[in-house]
């Protein structure tokens, strides 16, 4: 097809191989090899000499909805079709291939098998010529090969299974073998499952139970099982209860929806978005449709999970990527077979091979976590309205504090709205704004105000629980000698270096260096090094130090570098073993824990300040999130906002929890200024080793997007200008409608990276 931004490539299908889905993995001649291609639907001159395929390697991988999705996407966001097909399908898949061969004449090859192994076939082979004399035997028409798909670079895990056989006891002394025997019982139990519920190791258990099978009193097998990522899970009662009257009104309204419609579904905290969406699958899982449910990030995937599990058993699957490779691939054929009707994950599950979809989930939409950084730079907002209009599904989008373009599509008549304005549970939290220039007037110079010390001092240990946010990683944001004003600053990005005190390490946010906090200045050799600004984990020693009666945690993306870091934390905080937990905007979203009754923002100026046009929405959205933690259970909640900016229109907006009085407020803004929805975006980056040279090819791409009525700003250098020694250029592209950018973004030079609808300009 013409408009497709890549090229795509014609063979011709022998009549052997007929016949064959679209969706189907095949393998091609690419040159002086074989490559792995995707059948897609379309026509091609009957005049054109071919090569043929070489083999059909699967059944359809892509429904037909998500192969036309692929060409939709490709075209909006300009990106490869092969990019794009790639990044719906598990890692690896395309690049585990098997070949075996079918044995055609038996007289040459007595005594084989009719489908012998490649490496098999090979070790026949006399004097060693094994590659050579395979092809002379396919030349001469006695094999022919077969090809297939192994499991994506994963071997099956592996695990034993123990099953009693008869009554008996171990020998004296074996204390180990009469624990497991007891904890066994009558029934086949996972060697894993037993030392989880015993308390130990599974390898310490292994030894017991080879010696209790050497005895014939156990069953010792081992078989591969699914990687389950949901397995460790504790399961979670199903909470079945009536939904109340706005509830009930909003669950109408999705089912009032026409095929492929949309429902902004708006909630305040606690108000029960979630009940709404289980009972909205409960219904589609009714009538034999499956159903996709999104989060904005990997940490709101457990507690979400665990309900959907707890109403529909097996029949969920996770997908995101913090499982391991095998985890994914399994998760993703359990959806393609049907085995899972219910997907709940982060934004790469919105292309979920789901056969019969009925309805797609949108949680916390407003959230950036749903835009990808990362060829093909997807917004998966926009992919599940695609999706949703390609398969008739209902598309539902909750939000507290909706994004600004999907509230102006509803007052647009383009979507429906349903507003949940009354909590289920608890009651609003009283919200407090502390201006800290008086703080800083009255001599108090601490990271907390008086407000905030008074609140953390009050909680009481094991009862009640507080949110702590401060949307920066760290000990300190930057480090400065006070004798010459020496900067400490990456070499490589020209940015600040943050001290971590994990090692007393200095790192870089943008490029990941790293390296020790010097004693004395590179400069002047002062010794006077200080440390200023605060991040998550300065807050979490002071909040130590300060309160030693609280257990504090950290949550933020340096404390989920461990696998299932997250989960291990909010376990922990659910549970009641945390008493206060300090985190970056991690920890304001979507946590619904009754015993959190003080919520607080150390600095909400973090994200005003940004030299972005969304920095207003954020900074709304990121308060009202974090006020929306507190209160959800019996005792009332506190909520404490810490700002040098208390007068600005997004922190009183915030306070009041005032989403449409915010609204009207920043549209006006943006319709003056011509930023979205009132205009299309687009962000072109360029990144060359070389500065001068990087500025003119900004320069260049600039100019060949210019066009009447397409505004270009730039080239300018990006916010962050060099990163890992590579300098920054972007040149930022608006227009008036989508014909008209994609017309601009048609004439884009190649090694230019495009960006269409940016989620910010930073």
């Amino acid at each position: 097809m013409a408009d497709r931004p890549e090229r795509t490539f014609s063979y011709r299908l022998p009549a052997e191989l007929e016949p064959v889905a679209p969706g189907s993995l095949l393998l091609v001649p690419y040159g002086r090899r074989l490559a792995l291609g995707y059948l897609l639907p379309g026509e091609v001159d009957g005049d054109a000499e071919l090569k043929p395929v070489e083999a059909v390697v699967s059944d359809p991988v892509l429904t037909p909805d998500l192969l036309a999705l692929a060409e939709e996407l490709s075209v909006y966001y300009r990106a490869p079709l092969g990019v794009t097909l790639a990044a719906m399908l598990p890692p690896g898949l395309e690049s585990r291939l098997e070949r075996r061969w079918q044995i055609l004449d038996e007289e040459s090859l007595p005594g084989l098998e009719d489908i012998v192994p490649d490496a098999a076939l090979r070790r026949l082979a006399p004097g060693g010529e094994g590659q050579r004399w395979v092809e002379g035997l396919r030349r001469a028409g006695a094999i022919r090969p077969v090809w297939s798909l192994r499991p994506p670079g994963q071997r099956p895990r592996m695990v034993r299974f123990v099953r009693r056989l008869e009554d008996g006891e171990p020998g004296r002394g074996a204390s180990l073998q009469r624990a497991l025997l007891a904890a066994l019982g009558d029934r086949e139990r996972s060697i894993p499952e037993l030392a989880g519920e015993l308390g130990l190791e599974a390898g310490t258990l292994l030894g017991p139970a080879r010696r209790l099978a050497q005895r014939g009193l156990v069953e010792l097998t081992e078989r591969a099982v699914e990687r389950d990522p949901l397995a460790h899970r504790r399961a979670q009662p199903a909470s079945r209860h009536a939904l109340a009257d706005e509830q009930g009104a909003a669950l109408a309204a999705i089912a009032g929806l026409p095929p492929g419609g949309e429902l902004l579904l708006e909630g305040v905290a606690a108000s029960g978005k979630s009940d709404v969406y289980l009972a909205a699958l409960a219904k589609e899982l009714q009538v034999g449709r499956g159903s996709i449910v999104l989060v904005p990030e990997i940490s709101l995937v457990p507690q979400l999970a665990d309900r959907v599990a707890a109403l529909v058993g097996d029949e969920v699957a996770v997908f995101h990527s913090g499982l391991s490779a095998g985890e994914r691939h399994d998760q993703w054929w359990r959806i393609l077979r049907g085995e899972a009707r219910v997907v709940v994950g982060t934004r790469m599950a919105v292309f979920a091979p789901l056969r019969a979809l009925g309805l797609i989930v949108v949680d916390e939409e407003h959230d950036g976590g749903y835009k990808s950084d990362r060829t093909p730079r997807y917004d998966a907002r926009w992919v599940a309205r695609r999706r949703a209009r390609l398969t008739g599904a209902r598309l539902v989008l909750g939000s507290a504090t909706p994004d600004l373009v999907t509230l102006a599509a509803v007052r647009g008549g383009h979507a429906e709205r349903a507003i949940l304005a009354e909590r289920r549970v608890g009651s609003p939290p009283a919200i407090e704004l502390v201006d800290m220039r008086a703080e800083l007037a009255a001599g108090n110079r601490s990271i907390f105000s008086r407000a905030l010390a008074d609140g953390l001092g009050a909680l009481e240990p094991g009862r009640q629980q507080g949110i702590l946010l401060i949307n920066r990683r760290g000990a300190a944001t930057f480090v400065l000698c006070r004798d010459c004003g020496e900067s400490l600053r990456c070499p490589d990005c020209d940015l600040p270096f943050v001290f971590h005190l994990s090692g007393a390490s200095l790192r870089c946010h943008h490029c990941g260096r790293s390296g020790l906090a010097p004693d004395r200045c590179p400069r002047c050799g002062s010794a006077r090094i200080r440390y200023f600004g605060a991040g998550t984990q300065r807050v979490e020693a002071e909040l130590r130090g300060r309160f030693p009666q609280l257990r504090v945690a950290r949550l933020d993306s340096d404390a989920l570098a461990e696998r299932r870091g997250f989960e291990n934390v909010y376990d922990d905080f659910r549970d009641g073993r945390i008493d206060l937990l300090v985190g970056t905007q991690l920890a304001a979203k979507g946590l619904d824990l009754p015993a959190v009754t003080l919520a607080a923002v150390i600095a909400a100026d973090v994200t005003l300040n940004l030299p972005d046009y969304r920095a207003p929405e954020r900074t709304f959205q990121l308060l009202a999130q974090v006020a929306g933690r507190a209160g959800r259970g019996p005792m009332p909640g506190r909520v404490i906002i810490q700002t040098y900016a208390a007068d600005h229109y997004a922190v009183r907006a915030a306070a009041r929890l005032d989403v449409d009085g915010f609204a009207d407020e920043e549209l006006s803004r943006r319709r003056l200024l011509g930023y979205p929805p009132f205009s299309l975006l687009a962000r072109l980056l360029i990144v060359d080793a070389d500065r001068g040279r990087g500025e003119e090819r900004g320069r260049r791409a600039a100019e060949a997007v210019a066009s009447a009525g397409v505004e270009t700003l730039g080239p300018l250098p990006a916010y962050v200008a060099r990163r890992a020694n590579r300098w920054r250029f972007q040149v930022v592209v608006r227009a008036p409608d989508a014909a008209s950018r994609l017309s601009a973004l048609e004439r884009v030079p190649s090694g230019v990276a495009i960006d269409v609808d940016p989620e910010s300009l930073l």
